[in-house]
């Protein structure tokens, strides 16, 4: 199970620069608007999210008292996920694909290492070892060397 998810996780990773460029494309044909092609890449994603969740597997509506029992800051994620959208479909035509791709993995990788060191949002505790800080640095430096051509 552990590969399946590793390289599902890899196929969501290539996937990446394909939503980049096709989100970038949507932006041209909606009046140059990366907010409206991202609100319309959430509205289609959220379909596809809705046909699977209520068709495919026959979940559950939540109730109200559910819904309560979150925190606050449980639903940002969604605002997170519009800022990362939207800022994949601003910089693409500007700096390319390929730039964007590595200044987010560089970023993602950066807070990946604080939230598992840390483990924090409850997630457990992955210390930062030597070899993953050098693995980390190497990334990092690699997209800084990339940036600069």
């Amino acid at each position: 199970m552990r590969v399946f998810i590793i390289a599902a996780t890899l196929l969501a990773g290539a996937l990446i620069p394909v939503q980049t460029a096709i989100n970038s494309q949507l932006r041209v044909a909606l009046f140059q608007s990366p907010v409206l092609a991202s609100l319309v890449s959430f509205a289609v994603g959220t379909i596809a999210l809705a046909l699977v969740y209520f068709g495919f597997l026959r979940g559950a509506v939540p109730d109200g008292a559910m819904l309560l029992r979150t925190s606050w800051w449980m639903w940002i994620g969604g605002v997170l996920g519009a800022f990362f959208v939207m800022m994949g479909i601003v910089a693409a035509p500007r700096v390319g694909v390929a730039t964007v791709v590595v200044a987010l993995i560089a970023g993602q990788l950066a807070m990946a290492l604080v939230l598992d060191h840390f483990g924090l949002i409850g997630l457990p505790i992955r210390e930062i070892t030597p070899l993953r800080l050098t693995g980390a640095l190497v990334v990092l430096l690699g997209a800084f060397v990339f940036t600069r051509g």
